[in-house]
């Protein structure tokens, strides 16, 4: 078997190692842990996550070819908050299916924590200086949601207008936007449409 083959099984070993905890019912008797040293588990993650962070995060600095694709996702969901906002959506949720290969991509665009820090071109993406880990960014079960919320005047109130407030949970928990966006007050997970708008350049 040649160094290069040697390699591949490698790699395809360690993905096998990587998904059999999330397969405990289809496979409850399969452990793979005797087939890898944790110091070569280490190795492999630590090189999937470089692969993953040149190909579907935040990249090089100063260049999005990486996430440029995820566009369509964050216009989908301005698009779905501003119909509801407007009167113009009916539905309750939209809901998309996707795997990593968007759902980094889309925390990259969107500078969700772990995804905001490129690499200069000439340093190597390492864990000692970059906070990218596609586990954390992109766990089985990877999800970002807005929540869209109206704010109606109250009876003698100051409010004049009906407000909308985005609220975004990132697999499952409370996310504050990139911090450009500013929330309706400080610490809060609230953000007015409009400022969101403002914020991703959308105006």
């Amino acid at each position: 078997m040649s160094a290069a083959d040697q390699i591949s099984f490698a790699r395809s070993l360690h993905r096998l190692y990587s998904a059999a905890p999330d397969l405990s019912a289809e496979a409850p008797d399969v452990d793979l842990r005797p087939c890898l040293t944790p110091w070569d588990a280490r190795w492999f993650a630590y090189l999937d996550d470089a692969g993953e962070f040149y190909g579907k995060g935040p990249g090089f600095a100063g260049r999005t070819v990486t996430y440029d694709m995820a566009g369509v996702l964050l216009d989908d969901l301005f698009a779905q908050a501003e119909a509801k906002a407007r009167g113009a959506g009916d539905k309750g949720a939209v809901l998309r299916f996707t795997h990593a290969e968007e759902i980094e991509p889309l925390a990259a665009l969107m500078g969700l924590p772990g995804s905001t820090e490129p690499a200069a071109v000439d340093r190597t993406y390492t864990y000692r200086d970059n906070p990218w880990r596609g586990a954390e960014v992109a766990p089985m079960a990877a999800n970002i949601q807005w929540d869209l919320y109206a704010s109606t005047p109250s009876p003698g109130g100051t409010a004049k207008r009906v407000t909308y407030l985005v609220r975004m949970l990132c697999n499952e928990r409370e996310t504050a936007f990139k911090p450009s966006c500013e929330p309706v007050s400080k610490g809060s997970s609230f953000y007015d449409l409009a400022e969101l708008e403002r914020c991703f350049g959308r105006g």
